[in-house]
Order: structure tokens, then sequence, then C-alpha cells
């Protein structure tokens, strides 16, 4: 006596692969629902309206969001024994200053900082030991707080087209360029 016994199949809810998909399908429609978002902005707020200005030069306070960035000076190196840059280029030592002008904590870092040449290159910063005693480290700052530091960058020799970028956030295109002349 052969039966025939049917598998009974489950209902497509109770599959683990229908609720991987159906939460994937939720979040893609949730973030492309996100629209235009039509809120009035405060001082504090880190994003400031389209006519803000996004192009300094040295000595100039460079505002963006609630931080402010004042290059002090900027130096040239061939380095010393111990460190040297590349042939064809030498270090560039940006001192400057950050201040807190917001209500809320700052972060800073080294590392939001880039430094684009008369050729076109974004290049980071450099790790040499010839500034180790004025590095900028990351950190925060309270409001109303101020740092005051130099981060290195290798250049080509003699070019005077150089632009300090800055952008303390990966997430935004928002960026301040300052021109070293």
């Amino acid at each position: 006596m052969e039966e025939n016994v049917q598998k009974q199949k489950k209902p497509i809810y109770k599959k683990w692969w229908f609720w991987i998909i159906a939460i994937v399908v939720i979040g893609i429609i949730a973030g492309s629902q996100g629209g235009d978002n039509t809120t009035t902005q405060t001082s504090d707020n880190p994003i400031s309206s389209k006519n803000e200005k996004t192009e300094y030069n040295q000595g100039e306070e460079a505002r963006l969001g609630n931080g402010a960035i004042t290059i002090n000076k900027v130096e040239k190196s061939q380095g010393n024994t111990y460190d040297k840059p590349k042939s064809g280029k030498e270090f560039v030592i940006v001192y400057l200053t950050i201040e807190n002008k917001g209500n809320s904590n700052l972060s800073y870092n080294p590392f939001y900082f880039k430094m684009q040449n008369s050729q076109g290159q974004q290049e980071d910063t450099t790790f040499t030991v010839i500034d180790n005693d004025t590095a900028l480290h990351s950190g925060e700052l309270i409001p109303g707080g101020k740092i005051t530091g130099t981060v290195t960058f290798e250049e080509p020799i003699g070019d005077d087209g150089l632009v300090l970028i800055y952008n303390d956030n990966i997430w935004s295109s928002k960026e301040l360029k300052i021109n070293l002349k």
C-alpha cells in the first residue's frame, strides 16, 4: 500500500529569505522618500546657507559650520638628517589655529586636511618628525575652545599654487579651500 504523501508547502511569508528581501525593499523605499528637508536653520547648525564662502586666503578666518580655521604661517623645509622629503619635493608645514564657534563639541583631526598643488594633485598629510613638537593630533574642542598646531605635506619644490583643503565630514562634499600664497 503506497501512500501519496505530499509535502505541504510553507506559505511564502514563513520563509527566511522573504523577510530579508522585504527588509531590503522597505529600507530602499524609506531611503528614497527623504525628499526635501525644509527646516529652519539656526546659527548653531553646521550646514549653513548656500551663499556660504568656501574659498579663503592665508590669514583669513575660514568658517565651515561651527569651526573656524586660520592659517598663521606656512614654512617650507628640506627636512633634517633623519627625515628628508622625496627627490624633487619639499615639506610644506602649515601652522594653523582651529576654534570652536558653536555650542557643542567640535572634533578636529589632521586627516581632515589635504593639500592641492598647482598640478591638480590632492594629497593627504605626510608622516614626519620635523614638526613632531607642534603636530596637530586628533581630539575635541568644547564651545569656545581653540587649538594651534601644524599639518605637514610633501609637495613639489617651489610650488606657488598650493591650496589647503579642509573637510570634516566624509559624508559631505562641502569643503574649505585656503590659498597659501
